[in-house]
């Protein structure tokens, strides 16, 4: 079964919860056994994605767990990671571009997909570019509204 990024993020959460999880591999198989197909790759770009650490285990081996996550944190390195390299903002009917000096795109896009920002799809990246996916024109006035404050200092 095919679902979102931040749905499938949501399944290897709880696996990683309830799991001692030791092998990208042990997560792949997890997943499919709960009928969600995903291949090595994808599995290897969410480790990423996640900010997945590795601890030791009970047994001497160790297994994935989440990182410590509080929403003021991941704002807070959002908006240093903007303001030290944001070139460009642009967007259209649901989409924000960001220019983004080279090497900061994947920060980026991993934060704004950790803020779980209700009018925000997704973000994907390359290099030095950013594209967020929002839920309607509202909320690109809302993301680009969101930018603007961090920018300005005001979080």
């Amino acid at each position: 079964m095919w679902m979102k990024k931040s749905e499938r993020q949501k399944h290897i959460e709880k696996i990683l919860e309830e799991n001692d999880v030791q092998k990208q591999e042990d997560l792949v198989t997890y997943l499919q056994e709960s009928g969600i197909e995903v291949t090595q790759a994808t599995i290897s770009r969410d480790i990423r994605d996640m900010q997945l650490v590795k601890l030791p285990s009970k047994d001497g081996g160790y297994h994935y767990a989440l990182p410590p996550k509080k929403d003021e944190d991941i704002k807070l390195k959002l908006k240093a990671t903007l303001q030290a390299s944001l070139q460009k903002v642009t967007s259209s009917e649901s989409f924000i571009f960001l220019a983004v000096q080279p090497g900061s795109g994947p920060a980026i896009a991993s934060l704004v997909n950790q803020l779980n920002h209700e009018d925000i799809l997704g973000a994907i990246s390359d290099d030095g570019s950013v594209l967020i996916v929002t839920t309607s024109h509202e909320g690109v006035l809302r993301v680009k509204e969101l930018i603007t404050e961090m920018l300005a200092n005001t979080i």
